[in-house]
């Protein structure tokens, strides 16, 4: 994996030229020793229920018939209803990324933190292909999922997934970067980032998105 230090958005999007002709995805993480995992591997689990794959599975099932009440729509498939799984926290076999360096920054610096933080950028070709795999836990391969707009966060976002078939084992991809954040940084890049229009109220709109940019702002924590 090639590394390289990010001081400032300027030395982000230098190092990004490298990338421009192709189709690269960017993941923003707090520590840059966190492992690339989905979050149903990443969760704990106890022993006595049984394989990873089969609570994964079992708590999806679950999770469709509890909650098409709470939906303004109806998914059409089990891939749209993954996506809303995972949108809502329900661990599943998909890692969030998205198209937009900036906001992947966003992510790796948003919180405070004791390590350095990191971007991950990478290039999947392998997309989704339905009628290949209609069930989202027969899949082979690691592949792309852009969702439809199911919610105006993941558009916000330009939020896309993968989804993993081995969903336990990290994600370490031939040809993946990590753009290290030195801890030292972090605040400075979340000020550039901001005013670029990049911050939590653009990114997660609502009341609590707003509540969090004033406070950022307003108490003068950056």
């Amino acid at each position: 994996m090639k590394q390289a230090d990010i001081r400032d958005i300027s030395d982000l999007l230098s190092v990004l030229k490298e990338w421009k002709d192709r189709p690269s995805i960017f993941r923003g993480m707090s520590s840059d020793q966190h492992r690339l995992l989905p979050s149903i591997g990443r969760c704990p689990l106890h022993a006595r229920l049984g394989k990873r794959s089969s609570v994964e599975s079992r708590i999806f099932r679950r999770f469709k018939d509890r909650s098409l009440p709470h939906l303004g729509f109806t998914p059409r498939d089990d891939w749209e209803w993954l996506a809303v799984a995972q949108h809502f926290g329900l661990p599943t076999r998909l890692l969030d990324w998205t198209a937009n360096p900036l906001i992947a920054a966003f992510f790796a610096v948003e919180r405070e933190g004791a390590a350095d933080s990191a971007i991950f950028v990478c290039e999947i070709r392998a997309v989704l292909d339905k009628t290949k795999f209609h069930d989202p836990f027969a899949i082979t391969e690691v592949v792309r999922f852009t969702p439809p707009a199911i919610t105006d966060r993941i558009v916000q976002q330009s939020g896309l997934f993968t989804a993993h078939p081995h969903p336990e084992k990290a994600f370490e991809p031939s040809g993946m970067w990590k753009l290290r954040i030195p801890n030292s940084e972090r605040r400075n890049i979340k000020r550039e980032l901001f005013k670029l229009g990049v911050s939590r109220g653009v990114l997660f709109p609502g009341l609590d998105g707003i509540a969090a940019d004033l406070t950022w702002e307003g108490t003068g924590i950056h």
